[in-house]
């Protein structure tokens, strides 16, 4: 049979009190621990590091136009000007050409003798012949029979006998001037280079104004090439 147990009253059991609620706090802290420590634990999130990123519309990625090559302009052709009327000139008629002045060298006549030659009655048949003549031979006869006269009248010389205008170059006739550069003259024999220009009156029976220039002795190995004889042949 057993034994009661017999509490005393004299001592308080204030222990017992004290521990319960300690215990029980203790237990409550473990388990919230041991919940914590079984959770998941949320791995941190790397912060973002930002892109650049430029967008570009499908209108801005064709590519541009080429610029329109600029169109040739054609200035326009001027309108042709008009035409001034003019007055119809009339007809001028043609001075008679003036005497030459002296050339260089070139000795001036002061008296002519042309027309005091044609109007001697022994020159009848070559005065009645003349008008026969076309007017540039006219004034060519008129002038080489003036040169003549000329040559025949210098002072202290054999008088010419012939004469040949155009033996080293041609005449040149200009209205009634008639300009002989290469012309040749005979005396005593001998040849020799002539040049003279001599103008006519309007009738192409005078002369007006005569210069000449007597040049150097023509060598005899030039005679037939420029047609120059010794005597009259030839010269009928």
């Amino acid at each position: 049979m057993a034994r009661p147990i017999m509490l005393s009253a004299a001592r308080p059991i204030t222990a017992v009190r004290w521990t319960v609620p300690v215990s029980a706090g203790l237990h409550g802290l473990l388990l919230l621990l041991a919940v914590l420590l079984m959770a998941p634990r949320a791995l941190p999130i790397p912060p973002e590091r930002p892109i650049a990123v430029e967008l570009i519309s499908s209108e801005a990625m064709q590519p541009e136009p080429a610029a329109p090559l600029p169109l040739a302009v054609t200035a326009p052709s001027p309108e042709p000007a008009a035409m001034p009327l003019v007055a119809p000139t009339p007809p001028v008629a043609e001075p008679e050409p003036a005497a030459v002045a002296g050339a260089p060298g070139m000795k001036q006549a002061s008296q002519f003798y042309a027309s005091g030659i044609l109007a001697d009655p022994a020159n009848a048949e070559l005065r009645d012949n003349f008008p026969l003549l076309a007017g540039s031979e006219q004034l060519i006869q008129l002038c080489n029979i003036e040169a003549l006269e000329q040559l025949r009248d210098e002072p202290g010389t054999v008088e010419p006998d012939a004469l040949v205008g155009y033996a080293f170059g041609d005449m040149q006739v200009t209205g009634g001037l008639l300009e002989a550069e290469g012309g040749a003259f005979r005396r005593d024999g001998q040849w020799y280079h002539l040049r003279y220009r001599c103008t006519a009156g309007s009738d192409l029976r005078s002369v007006s104004a005569f210069e000449y220039q007597v040049g150097a002795l023509v060598p005899r190995s030039a005679w037939e090439e420029h047609f120059l004889n010794g005597d009259d042949e030839g010269f009928d």
